[in-house]
């Protein structure tokens, strides 16, 4: 406990026989507070007593941290409460199907389709590229696009027309307007919200395996998709 605060205090030895500790922890009790306070006043200069303004002073400062320490302590409860609360309503989503924002899915390797979702401010001219895990390209076309939410379908296959090795998979949609302006196009992951992740300290969906963030969910609905 840092005692420069207090004026007027005497040595270290007046402290000791007032019984006043000045090691371990920092935090101050009333108690603690009130022994400073007569340690102080019992040594303090007789020519210069401290102002009853001053006694007064400190006095209002240590009701003050009191109460902003109680203050403290509620809102530590209530955050501990409002995170039990949000982790027993994030369980809720397992099983819900949802729309997000994201570019990453899955590939089993095996034969069939992935859908693949955007959101588009109007119809578009536009390339998509798919990543593999290295970050390499591993499909490249030219698509149209229609202007609001929309499907594409990539067949697995790689430019070699061989199918791809299982991993996860990331595209990317561009284009530009007739003046070559860039066209903001937004990537979107839909599925089913197949576990729920505690791991990082906060609750992070899983959608078909694939972790989103919870800022990132656009909407959801019960049961399958369309439902």
């Amino acid at each position: 406990m840092s005692l420069s605060g207090i004026s007027g205090l005497a040595d270290q030895s007046s402290l000791d026989a007032a019984g006043v500790s000045t090691s371990g922890s920092a935090a101050m009790g009333q108690e603690t507070f009130l022994n400073l306070l007569t340690t102080q006043m019992q040594n303090q200069d007789p020519l210069s007593p401290m102002a009853n303004e001053d006694f007064i002073a400190q006095l209002a400062t240590f009701s003050s941290l009191e109460q902003l320490m109680d203050i403290g302590d509620a809102m530590k409860a209530n955050t501990l409460t409002m995170a039990n609360l949000s982790n027993t309503t994030m369980a809720s989503l397992v099983g819900k199907h949802v729309v997000a924002i994201g570019d990453t899915f899955p590939r089993d390797g095996e034969a069939g389709d992935t859908e693949l979702h955007y959101d588009s401010p109007q119809d578009a001219s536009a390339t998509l590229n798919i990543y593999d895990e290295d970050g390499k390209v591993v499909w490249s076309e030219p698509v149209s696009l229609q202007a609001g939410e929309g499907t594409l379908q990539w067949d697995g296959k790689d430019q070699s027309g061989q199918t791809v090795r299982e991993g996860d998979y990331r595209f990317e949609l561009s284009a530009t307007d007739n003046n070559g302006n860039t066209i903001d196009i937004s990537e979107r992951v839909s599925g089913m919200v197949d576990s729920m992740d505690y791991s990082t300290g906060s609750p992070q969906p899983t959608v078909n395996g694939v972790a989103v963030s919870l800022s990132d969910l656009i909407r959801l609905t019960a049961g399958e998709e369309g439902a």
